[in-house]
């Protein structure tokens, strides 16, 4: 019979394993195929935005490969690393972590964590879905394939067991691999960087629930640092990417609360998301179909102000649905346009510490700082004037110091197209 092979754009050509390419093959992971890496269909980084949550997996079980391979693993943590890598972002909902997100802030919804698939609250989950978990009509698969390994392959993916940590951690497989791999799609990193993430998941061991490197390990640790550095600025910093996001997570709070999504909604594909949110908002919603309709256009709402403070608890507060509206409905009177304020909690985005225990020196160690920050973004549907934008930032005065403390001015990653109005904004 002839082998299964596929050829990674990083890690170059990779022959499966029959068990493997089962898996590969069953519906939920083909479902991959149709998530996007990022949470939203990028403009600026236009190769961020053509990466599957498909291939992602694939990479990671590459890893997963290099590591039973170099750390002489035994047959039983080969499997169970290997399909844990596959299978660790089946539950991932429409565009990334969007869905995911604005549902764990729903109380009774909020059993979405995609990391966990065999617990208490997932078998009850799933059991609500109206796609009684399938794909394109075919019930998901990955439990029989695994057979007596199924427990200990979702204890892995949840972050427990003696393998956990290489899956879910600060710094696991799937960190490794999506970090490098983004950035290598939107030119952020070279294709040697492929080689950083095969060299750490090679040396990478746990040891006592800590993972560990060896010394001459670090120097790629803080390479991939600066990767994530990099990737996570535009992801999150640039003004068309911070519009996407808070338009699409307008749209998806509103068709929450009007119960056009819901938990089951998880098990769509980016389309399938979209085509809902259109075709199911009509008369009282259909606001929501038309932020969709301009988001698929790249008719994004305009910016008014980026800002920032590392006084993050005050996010538990802003991010709330009801509030968010509150403010939009003062910013718009001033305005005279719709617009949409959005909240974003970098905690460990932008910059994450890892801490590893270094095997030959015999220690501990902590590389990096955690970034901590809040970032919030206010838009209008039409572009104002220069007189009534500056007439809404002195209203985001007033408003803001309710929330939040220490605010300043987010600046552009690539340039700063806000510098004309720089004056005003210290006011804030």
């Amino acid at each position: 019979m002839q082998a299964f092979r596929c050829f990674d754009p990083l890690y170059g050509r990779m022959v499966l394993t029959s068990r493997e390419a089962e898996l590969m093959r069953a519906p939920e992971v083909q479902r991959l195929r149709s998530i996007r890496m990022c949470n939203i269909n990028s403009l600026l980084m236009s190769g961020a935005s053509e990466i599957s949550r498909f291939e992602h997996s694939l990479g990671v079980m590459r890893l997963a490969r290099e590591w039973s391979l170099y750390s002489n693993a035994d047959e039983e943590a080969s499997t169970v690393i290997s399909a844990a890598a596959i299978l660790h972002d089946v539950k991932t909902g429409p565009f990334g972590h969007s869905l995911e997100y604005i549902l764990n802030d729903t109380p009774e919804l909020a059993d979405l964590d995609h990391q966990r698939m065999n617990q208490g609250l997932e078998e009850a989950f799933f059991q609500r879905t109206r796609a009684n978990v399938s794909y394109m009509g075919a019930q998901f698969a990955a439990p029989s394939i695994m057979g007596e390994h199924w427990p200990q392959v979702t204890q892995t993916i949840a972050g427990g067991g003696r393998l956990g940590p290489l899956i879910s951690g600060t710094m696991d497989l799937d960190n490794i691999d999506n970090v490098v791999r983004l950035a290598y799609h939107v030119g952020l990193a070279g294709h040697d960087d492929a080689n950083v993430a095969l060299a750490l998941a090679r040396d990478v061991r746990v040891k006592a629930g800590k993972l560990s490197i060896s010394s001459n390990t670090i120097p790629l640790v803080e390479r991939w640092q600066f990767l994530r550095h990099q990737l996570y600025r535009y992801l999150l910093h640039d003004w068309a990417e911070f519009s996407a996001k808070g338009m699409l997570t307008k749209a998806i709070e509103l068709a929450t609360a009007a119960q056009i999504v819901g938990t089951d909604s998880w098990i769509l594909t980016d389309d399938g998301l979209i085509n809902r949110l259109i075709s199911m908002s009509v008369g009282a919603n259909q606001d929501i179909g038309a932020i969709i309709k301009r988001i698929m256009l790249a008719d994004l709402y305009h910016p008014i102000s980026l800002l920032k403070s590392r006084n993050i608890e005050g996010y538990a507060e802003l991010s709330k649905p009801i509030v968010k509206r509150s403010l939009e409905a003062r910013m718009s009177k001033v305005l005279g346009s719709p617009c949409i304020f959005h909240v974003i909690l970098d905690r460990s985005k932008t910059d994450r510490r890892v801490e590893l225990y270094v095997r030959d020196l015999a220690e501990d160690v902590a590389i990096g700082e955690d970034s901590s920050e809040i970032l919030m973004g206010l838009f209008s549907s039409r572009a104002p004037s220069d007189r009534i934008a500056a007439r809404a930032l002195v209203e985001l005065r007033l408003v803001l110091p309710e929330y939040l403390k220490d605010v300043q001015l987010l600046s552009d990653p690539l340039e700063d197209p806000f510098q004309a109005v720089s004056d005003q904004l210290k006011l804030i």
